[in-house]
């Protein structure tokens, strides 16, 4: 049942962004990223902004990712919205607190989420090489997740990202 609630937040999250007309950008590409097969096969750090667009709001999504080979060690994730429409910045900021609450107890998930002046924060910090990942499935559902052979795939993320149309540079 939490999983179900979980999935559908975090579903009703991503079809906002989506619908706040996102820029399509080529993902993963900006002229120094020639593939995700050629990033995949290295170590380093990317990192990924999306641009999005919306009326009387202003969201911002940037993450940064600590990898190697295929392997994601490290995501730090900081989205948001800016407005000057109070209500906005409820539904954001409520709907970002909701889903921190699901994850509060998960060792090396860490969230906050900050409101300040005209903006809602949400900055989130998994550590992949620490993380319990079957209470993190658990959570979160095997289907459509970034987990393969126990471990989290930066080829799978680079995927997701390109569909709702994020770039990155290492």
């Amino acid at each position: 049942m939490i999983m179900k609630k979980i999935s559908l937040i975090i579903t009703l999250i991503l079809l906002s962004f989506v619908a706040l007309a996102c820029s399509k950008e080529e993902a993963t590409t900006d002229g120094k990223i020639d593939s995700i097969e050629e990033v995949t096969k290295k170590r380093g750090t990317l990192i990924c902004t999306r641009s999005a667009t919306s009326t009387n709001s202003e969201p911002f999504f940037q993450y940064t990712i600590d990898y190697n080979n295929d392997k994601i060690l490290k995501l730090h994730s900081i989205e948001g919205i800016t407005s000057t429409d109070s209500s906005i910045l409820d539904t954001y900021y409520d709907s970002y607190e909701k889903i921190s609450s699901y994850y509060k107890d998960l060792k090396y998930y860490d969230t906050n989420v900050t409101r300040k002046n005209n903006t809602v924060t949400w900055d989130t910090i998994i550590n992949y090489e620490k993380i319990d990942i079957n209470a993190l499935l658990a959570l979160e559902g095997e289907e459509d997740n970034i987990i393969k052979n126990g471990q989290a795939s930066l080829t799978l993320w680079l995927e997701l990202a390109k569909k709702v149309g994020t770039a990155c540079t290492y």
